[in-house]
């Protein structure tokens, strides 16, 4: 199901957090590419019981760390503008190169940072059909990242 919601065409990412067999958090991501060069939109939604416990961090780290190995310097986020905890977790990690209001949205540009030099999963690869574990801020999310591209 998420191979054909990606659309199969390896720019994309899909990714579900699961606790205890419960999917508590999903997130997706597309490559693009526009005026700001290679860019990655991602989308994020966890669990209200969830918030605040790493789940959204580790979800975003896992589709960054991926967009970055294909090439991607920007992010794109459409947040709402009243979700100020969003809005502070991106400004203080990436730098903010252009944001827009449009009604209750705020559309976020930010420089991602070069990729460290290490190895990088080989994304022509299939992906493992298991799940791996996800690796939060504190150790508070212990649970399972799965997903597909």
């Amino acid at each position: 199901m998420l191979r054909i919601l990606t659309g199969g065409a390896g720019c994309t990412d899909a990714l579900v957090a699961v606790e205890k067999g419960v999917i508590i958090g999903h997130a997706m991501a597309s490559d693009a590419t526009g005026r700001d060069g290679h860019r990655t939109e991602i989308g994020v939604v966890v669990a209200d019981g969830r918030r605040g416990m790493g789940v959204g961090s580790a979800l975003m780290r896992c589709l960054i760390s991926r967009a970055q190995a294909r090439g991607a310097t920007t992010l794109v986020m459409e947040v709402l503008a009243e979700n100020r905890p969003v809005i502070t977790m991106i400004t203080d990690h990436w730098p903010v190169t252009y944001q827009d209001q449009s009604g209750a949205y705020l559309t976020i540009h930010a420089r991602l940072p070069r990729p460290r030099d290490r190895e990088w999963p080989d994304l022509r690869a299939p992906y493992r059909s298991g799940a791996e574990p996800a690796r939060a801020a504190g150790g508070r999310f212990s649970g399972e990242l799965a997903g597909a591209r």
